[in-house]
């Protein structure tokens, strides 16, 4: 299959989103941010953290046999070892990731998401759509329970206080899954194959390069697929730049960010 991507920060931060791909692995990382001035525990960052977990994640699916899943698991284990001598890694903000993740190997197409970063396959039967929304579902659900607490707080301190509460959830029964320390979280990722002579096109997005169909509703998934495979990656992220420019104040599409890191791969058959 041919491949092509683009990636693109949110304007004046350092992107926090990751990608590596080639043919046969692509792999999509999104950071979680942290709150301008709260502790992270750890002296590295997010951009290192999902640079780390993205680049060992993409060489063991490349070079092993074992499973997607057994991959992400042995590929947080050893990130956490490059830095538990130095970093605090229960601290409740240490670095965390969504991990979206391909393989295309003997006539099958492995696939697996942990969090709520997207894949899309458009196969013969159809579009395939893969994410874990619970984070979403969980952060809605705190923002009610809030309401009254942060009520007149400022924003700086309404999402110190969000980033908390989100962080006390994070990889438990009752919240959500994300890679962060344990490789347990590995278990929690969604997964499944399908064969690969049935499948046409594959995508693998960050939330914010999927903002037009999940948060905006601008797009269907069909629509942004066709998007992405006849003009690219980036003209995705463009026209969602573009959505989000024209609602500066996320009036007629709430959103806890303005701009959000963005990032798409699409893999093509070359036929």
């Amino acid at each position: 299959m041919r491949v092509s991507f683009a990636s693109t920060a949110r304007p004046g931060r350092d992107n926090e989103d990751f990608v590596v791909a080639s043919t046969e692995v692509a792999v999509v990382l999104d950071g979680a941010g942290i709150p301008d001035g709260l502790p992270t525990g750890c002296l590295h960052g997010v951009p290192w953290y999902v640079h780390q977990l993205g680049t060992d994640l993409h060489r063991r699916a490349s070079e092993q046999s074992a499973s997607l899943t057994d991959c992400l698991a042995h590929a947080i284990r050893h990130v956490s070892q490059l830095h538990a001598a130095t970093c605090d890694l229960h601290d409740p903000m240490t670095p965390t990731a969504t991990v979206a993740a391909v393989r295309l190997r003997e006539e099958v197409l492995e696939w697996l998401a942990l969090s709520d970063s997207t894949i899309v396959i458009e196969a013969e039967d159809g579009l395939h759509t893969v994410s874990d929304h619970r984070v979403t579902e969980v952060t809605s659900r705190q923002c009610q329970a809030m309401r009254a607490e942060l009520e007149g707080l400022p924003n700086t301190e309404r999402r110190r206080r969000l980033a908390y509460a989100q962080r006390e959830v994070m990889n438990s029964a009752d919240g959500y899954w994300v890679a962060a320390h344990d490789p347990k979280a590995a278990e929690e990722a969604l997964t499944g194959t399908l064969p690969l002579s049935g499948v046409r096109a594959v995508a693998l997005l960050t939330d914010g390069a999927a903002r037009a169909v999940d948060d905006f509703h601008e797009m269907t998934w069909p629509e942004a697929m066709h998007q992405l495979e006849a003009d690219g990656p980036q003209s995705l992220i463009d026209r969602t730049r573009a959505m989000e420019n024209s609602d500066p104040e996320a009036k007629r599409w709430p959103r806890g960010k303005r701009h959000d890191d963005a990032t798409a791969v699409v893999l093509m058959r070359s036929e």
